[in-house]
């Protein structure tokens, strides 16, 4: 994997919704163009796309499953309706259901369109974060941070995108905040 996109969701809804991180202030969207969402798509483990399958309307497609499945990830009060947004998003979005072939039989969707090909693996990949406990869905304790994560911890107390970024800047500050009280 790059350093191009952040991996710490653990489930691929949860880290579509990190291609969106705060960086000095300001929300920076890592999915710029078709290649860089191609290149995402690759990383997160979804069937290859040839070039020019990802066009500049899917990358708008995909930055709208984003928001939706951000969105949804909310506590309810914030948005009441949770799903609406996914669901008008994907119910134009057209396939057949098949069998994939063996080892691994199993239903898949399909189209004859690559683009649709590639917006229904999209979302076959990241919707079911939506079906994650959502106990269990955090988003990270620095107050400068907005990304998600899916808490697979024994305990379930993880707090921080990341040990080695978040949680480090946290524990520092608070411990530069000790030594500065300290008579």
């Amino acid at each position: 994997m790059t350093d191009q996109f952040i991996w710490v969701g653990q489930h691929p809804g949860l880290d579509l919704c990190n291609t969106e991180p705060v960086v000095d202030g300001a929300f920076v969207d890592l999915l710029t163009g078709p290649e860089a969402l191609a290149a995402w798509a690759a990383e997160a483990g979804l069937p290859p796309v040839a070039a020019g399958d990802v066009t500049d309307r899917t990358v708008r497609w995909a930055r709208a499953l984003r928001d939706g499945l951000r969105a949804a990830l909310d506590p309810p009060e914030r948005h009441p309706d949770r799903l609406g947004d996914v669901d008008a998003l994907l119910r134009p979005v057209r396939g057949t259901l098949g069998l994939a072939a063996a080892p691994d039989p199993r239903l898949v969707l399909r189209s004859d369109d690559p683009e649709a090909q590639f917006r229904l693996d999209l979302a076959a990949a990241t919707v079911p974060a939506l079906a994650l406990d959502p106990a269990r869905i955090r988003r990270c304790a620095s107050s400068a941070c907005v990304l998600l994560f899916h808490d697979v911890s024994k305990a379930g107390r993880r707090r921080w995108c990341d040990m080695a970024t978040c949680g480090n800047r946290a524990k520092s500050a608070a411990h530069l905040e000790r030594a500065r009280s300290a008579p």
